[in-house]
Formats: C-alpha cells, sequence, structure tokens
C-alpha cells in the first residue's frame, strides 16, 4: 500500500497563527510515503511568504512534491509577472516547478499549470504532455498519478479554468493515469471525471488559509490499494487540531471508478 497525503492552497500569509505547526504535527503522524502541495503556496508571491512556505515544507514529512499556483507569481508587478514570474518561488523557496516523485509501484507526475499571462486560469501544453509520457516511460510505475493546481474538469457548477484541458484528459487516458490531484477551488471534491471515468479527480481545499469556502480546513489522505484506493478527508478542528471527519472506499473496475462505501474514520494520530 501506498499513502499519500494531498494538500493545496495554504496561502501563506492567510494562514491562523499555529495551524501549519497544528497540521504539520498530524501529517508527520501519518507517515506518508508522498505528500504532495498542489499549489497556491503563498499569497501574494512575496519573499516572507515564500520563506514561510519553505519552513512549513521542511517540517512536512518527506520527501514533500510541491508546485506553484496562480497566486504563486506576482499580481501587483507586471513587469516581474511577465520576465521573472518564478523569481521569487526558485529564490526563497527552493523547489523545482515540475517534478516526479516514486514510492513503491506508484508515479507522481507535477505539471505547473499556473500561467502568468492569466489572471486565475492555467494552461497545460503540448510540451508538458510529453513531459508526462516521457516520466512514466521511464519510471515504469503501476500507479500513474498527475498533480496540477488547476483542476482538468470543473466540479459544482464552477466554469472551467485549465486551457488545453481536452488535449490533457485524452494524454491521461492514453498514459493510463489513474488519479488527478488538484486544488485552487478551495473546497473539497472527489469523483471519476465525466470525461474519463477510469480517472478518480481528488481536489483538495485549502489546508491552512482563511479564505475558506464551507469545507473548512482540510486535506486528503489517499491510501492506495491492490484495486482502488481509500480516501480519508482530515479537517481542522474548533480546537485548532486536524482530525478525520469522512473516509470512502474506492473500486477500480473495468467501468472505471467507483464509491464502495463509507468507513468509519480511524482517529487521528497523538501529536
Amino acid at each position: 500500500m501506498t499513502r499519500i497525503l494531498h494538500l493545496s492552497d495554504p496561502h501563506f500569509g492567510t494562514v491562523p497563527d499555529g495551524l501549519a505547526d497544528a497540521l504539520a504535527d498530524c501529517l508527520r503522524g501519518l507517515s506518508p510515503d508522498i505528500t504532495v502541495v498542489s499549489g497556491d503556496l503563498t499569497q501574494r508571491a512575496r519573499p516572507a511568504q515564500f520563506r514561510a512556505a519553505r519552513a512549513f515544507l521542511a517540517a512536512c514529512p518527506a520527501p514533500v512534491l510541491a508546485i506553484p499556483g496562480n497566486h504563486d507569481t506576482p499580481l501587483w508587478n507586471p513587469l516581474r509577472r511577465l520576465l521573472q514570474p518564478w523569481g521569487h518561488w526558485q529564490r526563497h523557496l527552493g523547489q523545482p516547478l515540475q517534478a516526479t516523485l516514486t514510492a513503491a509501484d506508484t508515479a507522481i507526475v507535477a505539471l505547473n499549470t499556473a500561467d502568468p499571462r492569466r489572471w486565475k486560469d492555467g494552461t497545460i501544453t503540448t510540451a508538458q504532455l510529453d513531459t508526462l509520457s516521457r516520466s512514466f516511460a521511464t519510471c515504469r510505475a503501476r500507479h500513474r498519478i498527475v498533480a496540477l493546481h488547476h483542476p482538468p474538469e470543473p466540479a459544482r457548477g464552477e466554469p472551467p479554468s485549465l486551457h488545453g484541458a481536452p488535449a490533457a484528459l485524452a494524454a491521461f487516458r492514453d498514459l493510463g493515469v489513474e488519479m488527478v490531484l488538484s486544488g485552487h477551488l478551495h473546497f473539497t471534491h472527489i469523483a471519476p471525471l465525466a470525461a474519463a471515468p477510469a480517472i478518480l479527480s481528488v481536489q483538495a481545499g485549502t489546508c491552512l488559509s482563511d479564505r475558506t469556502r464551507g469545507d473548512g480546513n482540510a486535506f486528503t489522505c489517499i491510501d492506495l490499494t491492490g484495486t482502488g484506493a481509500r480516501l480519508t478527508h482530515y479537517r481542522a478542528t474548533p480546537s485548532g487540531r486536524f482530525e478525520p471527519d469522512l473516509a470512502h472506499d474506492w473500486a477500480r473496475g473495468p467501468q472505471g471508478w467507483e464509491l464502495v462505501r463509507p468507513v468509519p474514520p480511524s482517529p487521528a494520530p497523538p501529536p
């Protein structure tokens, strides 16, 4: 079994005091194989916010895979946004813009869909899909997962936010991708993609920001099994501790992903 912790949209610069430490404590207690943070690590791409994000990533259980979101490029400095959109990310965070991590028989390829030429929306390019194909060809993992900031398919009546999504979904299908991890919308949403039922979309809410949308501060623990996955939703309680509040078993069959049953979530590990 491979355990993946999926976080998104911490938005450092909008994080209540003490919440990042509580989250890091919870994550370490879960002993994941990979921790994924799918974008918007900062609120306004300022150096101090990136430094706070770097300290948080250092406190998370390794290995950590973090990619940018649309908030991680300067908003109020148009010249820097066009000429050096990732300068602060690279200088103060020290994370690659795209990367691949493997654990056991699982490979996660993270692609940077944040596009400095767009206000909020993202873009996925043919070159990135070529990179994805090469990455999966070299790692030869049984379970193939893609991490993006922008969801490839809108949820809950949201407008589409990823330009190039139809070509991306076709490539994901051809490459045997089983799961897509994303964020951006600040609420949790888990469902098979309508355009590709063999791919489970796992969209995370904001793990730390006070900019919540009815989901509170939350993240998802993904336990991959031989035939599917157990997904456990963790939410911050009023006391500031992260606790599991919902768990579901999913199975991947010939017709795609299907929800098997809800299961009682296990208690959170002690801090």
